[in-house]
């Protein structure tokens, strides 16, 4: 019998039921003593009050506890009139009968065949994990099971874990080697994460020179995919890992690039690659579930020539036959569909359950399909913060779930807590509350289960949905705490020339600073130096590109890296 609440404690309740009866817990009971308190079921069970069995299992009605609560002969002497038979006073003697629901309970727990108490199951709850706080975020995450996952961030570290987030051990700085004659080098931007097996694995980048990382032994070593095709997208945003032999990769989120998607179906060892720019001017998530089928979702624009995201309208794009044709699930919503939004992240629950996030600068919103992706529903949010940017989405059945992202992040006079903000909705996203509580600045939700019983998202850093609170790491193994390279490295703004003071450790080999637009767009390689020397410094930059051109004021992440060690900021820029 499937029971809830309350009633899952039932052999609990008819103990309370019975203390009730004689007054309380503490009361004294007659002839036959209170023998209900103190047991456990199997001897409640197997009690013989004045040598009489107490319960028969499986049958309620001829159990002597019901037909003593209810006056049925041998009980009820003292009843009037007296049931024929009876020869001994009912249950409680001289005390109110007890209630006929109460009897019912207990007659319905015996019939069940007296079920032990099972204790509620554990709320569930968002907590940290031990992973290292990113100084932007950590961008993507997955798991092949609920305690074995990978994760990528703004540092350019990929993490690796085997214990559910307690420990992580960083597998992989990601820089590329530019010049091997001079040392020149440039730090990659790392944005998405797959993995087909607990040793096959991939990691997409922003960075063009570097856009494609592979493992075979689990994150041991990885390599530069070599050989990539000529219409390979030139940053990877999305992946989606179908098997071992299946992936897909989708990009980029740059408005003046071609948007296109590349796949292998040989685990890895060619890769093929097409553009859609017919389809979207913006791709960034993509998901597939076998070879055919599957999706990728961003943003198209009319402009010829588009240059910004103004005018771009979210596309959920769906292909049958492995990308050769795609067709805009969304397109029958028209105008529902604002300017200046597009698709970021996608998530299908099953064959009939998918969501997207929609990105935009002045709102946020998600899609919502319940039939397999055919028709799409638009809900905006409309929690009390009023959250914008929106990028990870996260449902763990069709009412629960949330969604994240950099909030107000890159508004230069917004406080602090205005960053990363995330909502949480209960009713399928028709209205939505204030969750910051889970996270903040987050980009991707994995969960496991069904119903789900374990979760992550990664943002400042990789959170675990769980009963049971995240264990501390062994101390020897507790991360390293960091070197602050930076003083402070929490959003800030400047006018031009930006002044970044630095302080460089000992015995460092090299460093650099490497500056990206908001997007991710790489913009200024600002230092490369071997073997710097020790000690503060302040790193000036004026607003310019690689090649000497002003840029316009705006938000740019900034990288400071010392050897095989990383920290990043936020930074508004004020022309």
């Amino acid at each position: 019998m499937a029971v809830e609440g309350r009633d899952i404690m039932r052999f609990r309740r008819v103990c309370e039921i019975l203390d009730e009866a004689v007054g309380g817990p503490g009361e004294s009971v007659g002839a036959h003593g209170a023998f209900w308190r103190g047991l456990t079921r199997d001897q409640f069970v197997a009690e013989r009050p004045l040598g009489r069995a107490l319960v028969i299992v499986g049958d309620g009605a001829a159990s002597n506890l019901v037909r003593a609560l209810k006056g049925q002969a041998p009980f009820g002497r003292d009843l009037i009139p007296r049931p024929p038979g009876a020869s001994i006073r009912r249950m409680p003697a001289g005390l109110p009968p007890v209630s006929v629901e109460s009897i019912a309970l207990i007659e319905q727990w015996i019939d069940d065949g007296c079920p032990d108490d099972v204790p509620p199951p554990a709320k569930l709850a968002w907590r940290p994990t031990n992973a290292p706080l990113s100084s932007s975020r950590t961008d993507d995450i997955w798991f092949i099971d609920p305690q074995r996952g990978w994760a990528v961030n703004s540092n350019g570290q990929i993490l690796h874990t085997e214990d559910g987030g307690a420990t992580w051990h960083e597998q992989f700085h990601a820089t590329v080697v530019l010049d091997p004659d001079t040392g020149t080098k440039d730090d990659v931007y790392l944005r998405c994460v797959g993995f087909a097996s607990e040793s096959r694995g991939w990691v997409g980048t922003l960075t063009t020179d570097a856009r494609l990382f592979e493992t075979v032994d689990g994150g041991v070593t990885w390599t530069l995919v070599p050989g990539l095709p000529a219409l390979a997208p030139e940053a990877v945003c999305g992946l989606s890992v179908v098997d071992e032999s299946v992936a897909y990769a989708s990009g980029t989120n740059f408005p003046d690039v071609p948007a296109r998607m590349m796949r292998t179906v040989d685990g890895g060892a060619t890769w093929e690659a097409w553009e859609v720019s017919e389809h979207a001017t913006l791709l960034v998530d993509t998901y597939f579930t076998d070879v055919d089928h599957g999706w990728v979702v961003g943003g198209k624009t009319t402009e010829p020539n588009p240059q910004s995201r103004d005018d771009v309208r979210a596309v959920v794009l769906r292909t049958e036959d492995g990308g050769k044709t795609w067709v805009n699930k969304v397109a029958a919503l028209g105008d529902q569909l604002p300017l200046g939004e597009w698709g970021w992240k996608i998530q299908f629950l099953d064959d009939r359950l998918g969501y997207v996030a929609l990105e935009s600068f002045e709102r946020g919103a998600i899609l919502k399909t319940t039939d397999g992706g055919e028709t799409w529903t638009r809900f905006d949010l409309n929690d009390p913060q009023r959250n914008i940017n929106l990028e990870g989405v996260g449902f763990i059945d069709e009412n629960t779930g949330w969604v994240g992202g950099w909030g107000r992040a890159f508004e230069p006079d917004n406080p602090a807590s205005q960053a990363g903000l995330s909502s949480a909705t209960t009713d399928g996203g028709k209205n939505w509350q204030d969750a910051n509580e889970i996270g903040r600045f987050i980009n991707r939700f994995r969960f496991f289960g069904d119903p789900v019983t374990v979760g992550y998202a990664s943002g400042s850093t990789v959170y675990r949905y769980s009963a049971e609170p995240v264990a501390a790491p062994p101390s020897a193994l507790a991360p390293p705490v960091s070197l602050r390279f930076l003083d402070d490295n929490a959003p800030r703004s400047s006018d031009v020339p930006l002044l970044l003071p630095v302080t460089i450790p000992d015995s460092a080999g090299h460093l650099t600073v490497t500056i990206w637009d908001r997007f991710g767009r790489h913009v200024r390689r600002l230092v490369d130096e071997p073997r710097p020397a020790a000690g503060p410094r302040t790193v000036d930059w004026d607003a310019t590109d690689d090649a000497g051109q002003p840029l316009a004021g705006g938000s740019f992440i900034l990288r400071v890296t010392v050897d095989d060690r990383s920290e990043s900021q936020i930074v508004h820029v004020i022309r």
